[in-house]
This record gives C-alpha cells, structure tokens and sequence, in this order.
C-alpha cells in the first residue's frame, strides 16, 4: 500500500469489509493568475485545488448487510486527525447527517514503525460532540436561513440605512 493516499487506502479497507464506496471529493483545475504564461506557448500554470462534500467528507458508502444507513468518511493522516475532527464538528452539515441517522468516520492513517505497515485510526463522530454548538440548526430549514443570512447583510428591525432618502421624481412607478 505504499504511494497510496489515505483516501486510496480507506477506500480498500472499506471494500475489503463489503462497503460500497464511492469518491464524493473532485479536483478542480483552473490557471494561476498570479503567475505568467509562458512566453513560446502561452500556457500559464494550474492551480488544482480539492472539493469535497459540503467541505467535510471525501467518501461516501454503503453496506447491504447493515441498515445503519449511509457512512460519510473523511480520511486524513495521522498528523492532520485533530484538525480534521474540528473541522467536522464545526460544521453545521455533519450535525445534520448524524440527526438523519446516518454515521461520520474520521480514519487517519499512519505508519508502523515496528511492522513498517500502514495502520488506520478510527474515530467515529458522534451527535452528543455537538453539544458545544446548540445555536447549530437541527433541520435544513434553518440551516438555509443561517445560510441565506451570510449571503447578505442583516439588518436588525429599526436599523436605519447608510444610503439618503430616494426623490419621488427617482422612483419608477
């Protein structure tokens, strides 16, 4: 298993335990505006970047045998496991999928210095980790709203505007 991502190896140990798994991360690929092109072919250098699932998860799967619905898998190194895990627990979306019923594995992999083996380290993330956040919405009504908010600028009721009073010779009707 050696030269494979963490993503590649999770993807294995989960098939070889009869998941069905699927990639839910995409590369995106577009030119740095920050370098030149080049000047004989006038290509300039791509920046790739990595997308994943509402930010948060690389891979998605399924078991037949087990009704616990779907499992949504973020896969790291050893190294980056705590980070990893807040930036799951600071997402509005992970605490709709486990409220959904379904299951959020963080696995970081590192190296046996002994057997000189890869070693998965699992940690399942949990609703009562969300405890610290109770303002996080509990339905997707309320997670659109946060959303729609962030968008644009709130204004509390009463709040007046920095803009001056529009003429009535100015309105269109």
């Amino acid at each position: 298993m050696s030269g494979k991502t963490p993503q590649q190896r999770t993807r294995d140990y989960l098939t070889e335990r009869g998941w069905l798994v699927a990639t839910v991360e995409r590369r995106k690929r577009f030119p740095d505006r920050k370098k030149h092109q080049c000047a004989v072919c006038g290509n300039r250098p791509m920046i790739e970047i990595s997308s994943d699932l509402w930010e948060i998860f690389d891979l998605v799967a399924v078991h037949p045998e087990k009704s616990c619905g779907c499992l949504f898998v973020q896969t790291t190194s050893r190294v980056n496991h705590a980070t990893r895990r807040n930036k799951i627990l600071a997402s509005m979306e992970a605490k709709l999928v486990l409220l959904s019923g379904h299951l959020i594995l963080l696995q970081s992999w590192r190296q046996s210095a002994e057997y000189s083996r890869w070693q998965a380290v699992d940690e399942w993330i949990t609703i009562d980790q969300f405890s610290q956040a109770p303002h996080y919405p509990c339905d997707v009504k309320g997670l659109m709203e946060i959303r729609r908010r962030d968008k644009k600028d709130f204004y509390p009721p009463g709040t007046e505007l920095k803009y001056g009073a529009i003429k009535d010779s100015d309105l269109p009707f």
